[in-house]
């Protein structure tokens, strides 16, 4: 009998496949909806790639699904604190002029900062958490403008 072995990246279905070929929330909605997915599995399938490419690769796209009519003149920098089995990771999406740009570290002064775990991370981009009923059922914590924040949700693209 021969012994089962994960999927090497480049073989059909490996998890780093799987990642690549998320360029929108409806295709991370796919993966997050799939059968059996729970926060545990999340977890599992962030651990087989890495936290960071993970993080890089949803913080690259969020940029690219801004609607900047829907932003208008307002922005800011946005601080994101996120839990993570490999420990807490912190990012920041800058918005301004009718761009969002999305990369590792902390700001210098964050209008807003967010706080949650990896799984609610995946699960608010996705369309899939509200971040209004997030807040106020204590998944993701807040600081800073949180009228921002409240507003700032409607302004990404979640098709």
């Amino acid at each position: 009998m021969s012994q089962a072995h994960p999927p090497e990246p480049g073989d059909p279905g490996s998890p780093q496949d799987m990642l690549d070929a998320v360029g929108t929330p409806g295709e991370l909605r796919q993966l997050l909806n799939a059968e059996g997915v729970d926060d545990g599995v999340v977890e599992q399938f962030v651990a087989e790639i890495g936290v960071d490419p993970v993080l890089d690769r949803i913080f690259g796209l969020m940029g690219t699904r801004l609607v900047p009519g829907k932003a208008g003149g307002d922005g800011g920098v946005v601080q994101w604190e996120i839990r993570t089995p490999e420990g807490d990771r912190t990012y920041q999406l800058a918005i301004a002029d009718g761009r969002a740009e999305g990369r590792r570290g902390a700001p210098g002064k964050p209008r807003v900062t967010l706080r949650m775990s990896l799984p609610h991370l995946l699960r608010l981009c996705a369309g899939e958490l509200n971040g209004v009923t997030a807040v106020m059922t204590g998944k993701i914590k807040i600081s800073g403008d949180m009228m921002f924040a409240a507003k700032m949700q409607s302004w990404f693209d979640y098709g």
